[in-house]
């Protein structure tokens, strides 16, 4: 079931991230060099400035995606395509392949993937979903689906349930795969993969192994709302 307040200070939370992205550069007049740096450090959006550039571009996206119910917005397809581009050649993957996958996952998924992408370079903490900070497998997916509006389970094994299971086969992108605790986020193609590995290391992409393939689940977060209150 999507939570009205949730959506709503997700689209708050992305209008401050886009905005953070146009701030000016701080004057350094009148100040020593430690401080016009100490002070620079200080201003809005900078550490969203010092994200890798998939995760800037995929905050544009999500700015405009956000604000409308048309995932066929022109803006919005030609600012996602920047991100499909980007990720693709990250992974060394077919760029239309990628954009046609993301292209036919409903409007959820696509901020869901689009949020997860936000977050690359975060580092794992284990027990944490603090967005830009410190995160672990199944609060990259919390937060990215709890922005698409779904009231998502916060613990690996409640994303896994096997009520929200789908075939391998009908799996789209912002979909949940894993075993065990460990959970990643499907991109839409190939085995082309976003998570959280363990061990003190930071959300990346990663191409699974078809041995792996073979033995996870794939769950579709938007058929909480049928189970979940």
């Amino acid at each position: 079931m999507i939570r009205v307040g949730t959506f709503l200070r997700g689209v708050a939370a992305i209008g401050i991230l886009s905005a953070s992205l146009h701030v000016g550069p701080v004057s350094a007049a009148g100040n020593s060099g430690k401080d016009a740096s100490s002070r620079r450090l200080q201003m809005p959006g900078e550490r969203i400035r010092q994200r890798p550039q998939i995760s800037i571009d995929a905050i544009r996206a999500l700015s405009l995606i956000m604000r409308t119910e048309n995932k066929e917005d022109p803006n919005y397809l030609a600012s996602r395509r920047v991100v499909s581009n980007g990720v693709a050649k990250r992974l060394a993957l077919n760029p239309n392949d990628l954009d046609k996958a993301w292209s036919r996952a409903p409007r959820d998924h696509q901020i869901a993937v689009l949020s997860a992408l936000t977050q690359l370079g975060v580092r794992y903490i284990e027990g944490k979903e603090d967005s830009y900070v410190k995160m672990d497998c199944s609060g990259l997916l919390w937060f990215a689906w709890r922005t698409a509006g779904v009231d998502m389970p916060r613990q690996a094994v409640s994303q896994l349930d096997r009520r929200m299971r789908v075939d391998r086969k009908d799996a789209i992108a912002g979909d949940i795969t894993g075993e065990g605790t460990h959970v990643q986020m499907y991109l839409g193609t190939g085995l082309a993969m976003i998570h959280a590995p363990f061990g003190g290391k930071f959300v990346k992409f990663k191409i699974m192994s078809a041995e792996q393939a073979a033995r996870v689940v794939w769950t579709n977060p938007s058929n909480i709302a049928t189970f979940r209150l």
